[in-house]
């Protein structure tokens, strides 16, 4: 087989510019609705309620703007991937996706990045965005989403502020590095690229291998997962749980030493492999579905 039956730029140009097309077609305007609506919502029904209330203008806090944030990122990541492609389990669309001029490999990559880079950047970006015009509208709101989640960062990686919000001063200079490496192997935001691919690709394969019941049936799954994986687990944490309820009473240095072992240390690296582990599994599984799909 020649490399362009498997891969050819100029016809996956040509195929990913109509997916974006269908896609916004099928689900444009309910990523406008999530996008844009919900912090706009949430900005009048909090005054109205502070008006009627209070009889005060005050806008929603950073708090309650992060957690509608939240929200709407689910919304986003369980509704996108049904709008523009559950209907291919469909005999007479199925047979129009099956017929498309592009490769399985070129339809695979499409559906990769529409799902997990194009649709979330862009449902991010309006929102980040809607909200920081909210905000330098109205000061009552405080600060954007994008400048809270900035300081955040910056705190978490002070390693002044971090000494400072220890109250024991005896805690030994190895412990505070140990505390400072652990919280700036969690402060790297590049430790959560993947996980955006982890919750929205499961979606998109219940997406496509469910018939029906799409988004439940992936919820119910995701979750007998998450048991099962808590009961493999369990063994393996219980004693060092144990361990940590034990010295719960015991100096600030004693508690601290007990995340010097190797899960903590190699956070990152644990985070990494096993995310990765998990999202191949999950692009596997698409990739099977469109090879096998026949209507």
């Amino acid at each position: 087989m020649k490399t362009n039956d498997i891969f050819n730029f100029r016809r996956f140009g040509r195929y990913f510019t109509s997916d974006l097309s269908t896609c916004w077609s099928n689900y444009g305007l309910s990523l406008l609705t999530i996008s844009i609506l919900f912090p706009v919502g949430t900005y009048f029904l909090t005054n109205v309620f502070n008006l009627v209330l209070r009889s005060t203008w005050d806008g929603p806090d950073i708090g309650l703007r992060s957690f509608i944030f939240i929200v709407a990122t689910i919304c986003l990541v369980v509704t996108m991937p049904v709008k523009c492609y559950g209907k291919i389990t469909e005999k007479q669309y199925g047979s129009f996706f099956l017929t498309l001029p592009a490769s399985r490999l070129e339809k695979f990559v499409s559906m990769f990045l529409m799902t997990c880079i194009i649709v979330p950047v862009l449902g991010f970006a309006l929102h980040l965005g809607t909200d920081a015009i909210i905000c330098a509208l109205d000061h009552t709101c405080g600060k954007n989403l994008v400048a809270g989640a900035a300081e955040l960062i910056r705190n978490i990686g002070d390693m002044t502020e971090l000494t400072m919000n220890f109250v024991d001063e005896s805690i030994t200079i190895e412990n505070a590095a140990l505390v400072q490496d652990i919280l700036g192997q969690i402060n790297n935001p590049w430790m959560y690229i993947d996980e955006i691919f982890g919750i929205t690709l499961p979606f998109l394969l219940g997406a496509i291998y469910f018939k029906n019941g799409k988004t439940v049936k992936t919820i119910l799954v995701l979750f007998a997962i998450s048991m099962a994986s808590s009961i493999i687990m369990t063994p393996f944490l219980e004693n060092w749980a144990a361990e940590i309820v034990k010295n719960a009473n015991a100096d600030t240095n004693t508690i601290l030493q007990m995340f010097n072992n190797g899960i903590f240390k190699n956070l990152v690296l644990i985070d990494t492999v096993s995310d990765t582990v998990f999202n191949l599994a999950l692009m596997a599984g698409i990739w099977f579905r469109i090879k096998t799909l026949k209507h």
